[in-house]
């Protein structure tokens, strides 16, 4: 199924009209139905707008994987956002208890960390081949560490990130 057939389907399984989707998306309602009618392709900005509306993938949108396919892994994702929903309240917890120095440090490499994966994993295929166990060793290693051994390791991760050997 292609993106103007997935469109369609999206739009009619929540029982909306081409306006309603045009008003609740900014799109205009001729757009909506080139799309439909396959006339036109949407362009990045309107592509982000109408898988933010239906919270789908663009992929799924532009119907490059099948609706089973769509929901089986849908439901993966939530159940992992629902635990990642709850950790966070448990750090939240948890740093409500801590001194400010340390409160200082966990929000500001969470943040980092938090800002890297949005720009090298969510928008980028060039960490597709990571896998999470890879993710998670290297921080689990690194919280292993001494302060003396941190400090190494950063050095370290700056050398290997200068050898084209290892770079993408």
């Amino acid at each position: 199924m292609g993106y103007s057939e997935t469109l369609k389907d999206l739009r009619k399984s929540r029982n909306l009209t081409r306006q309603q989707l045009a008003d609740n998306t900014g799109l205009s309602v001729h757009t909506i139905i080139s799309y439909e009618k396959g006339r036109r392709k949407p362009n990045f900005k309107s592509m982000a707008a109408l898988e933010k509306y239906f919270q789908v993938s663009g992929e799924y949108l532009r119907g490059e994987i099948s609706r089973e396919a769509f929901l089986k892994d849908h439901a993966v994702i939530q159940d992992k956002v629902e635990n990642l929903t709850e950790l966070f309240q448990a750090f939240k917890d948890e740093l409500d208890c801590s001194s400010q120095e340390n409160k200082l440090l966990a929000v500001t490499v969470l943040g980092y960390i938090i800002e890297m994966l949005t720009e090298n994993l969510l928008h980028s295929d060039t960490f597709s081949d990571l896998s999470a166990e890879e993710i998670s060793a290297v921080f689990s290693s690194i919280f292993k560490l001494n302060r003396e051994g941190r400090s190494e390791l950063a050095k370290r991760a700056t050398e290997l990130t200068q050898l084209v050997q290892y770079q993408k």
